[in-house]
């Protein structure tokens, strides 16, 4: 999988991310395998996320190396890989469970998330990140992502330990 990342404060809807894909230029990506401008486009799946507006479906583009023959899924830095909540709202849900509060704001501004989420999205970051985090002292924090990757060559709260590269220059 290859994350490509995004400012914070970018929509997370699928025009924004057919558009960012249109633009990208493919052989700036590197593989897993550690060879660079041999992906092309192999095909696209449907994966829903979960909004402020209810759920989108986005259209997720795979690609595919010619020398190694591995396919990755490009998705955005905003976006948790296995996850139909965003990065933003597991953050918030975190950052308020860790200050002891409800989550419920959340829920509120995100209708689709329900407790349900919140509790699996709670066990997930206790189970697998909690003591990653403070290993290195990551924040809950804006860096989080990157630090994430830096770190442990994944996304926050990824947890499934496919390989996961991301790609900071997306223009």
């Amino acid at each position: 999988m290859i994350t490509l990342n995004v400012e914070e404060n970018n929509p997370i809807t699928p025009n924004f991310y057919n558009n960012l894909i249109i633009n990208l230029q493919m052989h700036r990506l590197t593989c897993t395998c550690q060879h660079s401008g041999c992906l092309s486009i192999h095909g696209y799946y449907n994966r829903n996320v979960k909004l402020s507006d209810g759920k989108d479906v986005f259209r997720i583009c795979r690609v595919i190396c010619s020398c190694c023959g591995c396919t990755h899924a490009l998705l955005l830095s905003s976006m948790v890989p296995y996850s139909q909540i965003s990065l933003k709202d597991q953050t918030a849900i975190l950052t308020a469970y860790e200050e002891g509060r409800l989550a419920v704001e959340v829920m509120e501004h995100t209708p689709s998330i329900d407790e349900s989420n919140l509790h699996y999205v709670i066990s997930s970051y206790r189970k697998h990140w909690k003591q990653r985090l403070l290993a290195f002292g990551i924040k809950l924090s804006k860096k989080l992502s990157t630090s994430c990757f830096l770190f442990y060559h994944r996304q926050f709260m990824q947890i499934k330990n496919t390989p996961n590269i991301l790609f900071l220059n997306t223009t």
